[in-house]
């Protein structure tokens, strides 16, 4: 197997993942990340609270039209249900929670709503006091749920801010929330979507 070297500048540290926050905001205070497109935002992909920081302002005298172009921010929304892919061996406690909750009757059948879903999981999770190394997992997640104060209807199209709740290794939800953002991330609210484990 071949060494990977890694070099660090001086006195810094081996770089975080995005996964190693639990949102953009976090990510974008500690600024030890890769910053992809090279905007001065780091993790976009995690969910919000997202950061307030002001994007680095332009040299003087360099022209607009130097810089790189970022690609548009137009999003899709299909017919049918999308299957959100995952990793069982990676996500196996995600997994089987989402398993345990959809045998209790919640839905399978998700609805993309991003508006909204830091308040929906404020509310949810008031009831369940944090656990050292633990993290609250929430299915349907809290942005796949939503429109309005009802109690979600357990159903194919879930409406409100109730969902089931179970707690799960902190690493394995946190990248689980990243890697969801990620795959979502072209997808306009409305689009229904599935978790799908392989």
């Amino acid at each position: 197997m071949a060494a990977v070297l890694v070099l660090l500048a001086p006195g810094s540290a081996a770089a975080a993942t995005c996964a190693d926050y639990p949102n953009q905001a976090a990510a974008q205070k500690a600024a030890d990340t890769r910053d992809g497109d090279g905007d001065g935002l780091y993790c976009e992909s995690l969910p919000c609270p997202c950061s307030k920081a002001k994007r680095p302002a332009r040299a003087p005298g360099k022209d607009k039209s130097e810089r790189p172009k970022r690609p548009g921010r137009s999003c899709v929304r299909e017919d049918r249900v999308v299957p959100i892919g995952f990793s069982a061996t990676r996500f196996p406690t995600i997994r089987a929670h989402a398993n345990a909750a959809i045998a209790a009757g919640w839905p399978s059948t998700l609805v993309l709503n991003r508006r909204g879903a830091d308040a929906r999981r404020d509310r949810l999770l008031r009831g369940f006091p944090t656990r050292p190394g633990l993290d609250r997992d929430e299915y349907p997640p809290a942005i796949g749920r939503g429109r309005g104060p009802a109690a979600l209807r357990r159903g194919t199209r879930p409406v409100g801010w109730k969902a089931d709740v179970a707690y799960v290794p902190s690493s394995e939800n946190r990248s689980h929330g990243s890697t969801m953002g990620i795959k979502l991330r072209r997808f306009c609210d409305g689009q229904r979507f599935t978790y799908v484990f392989f």
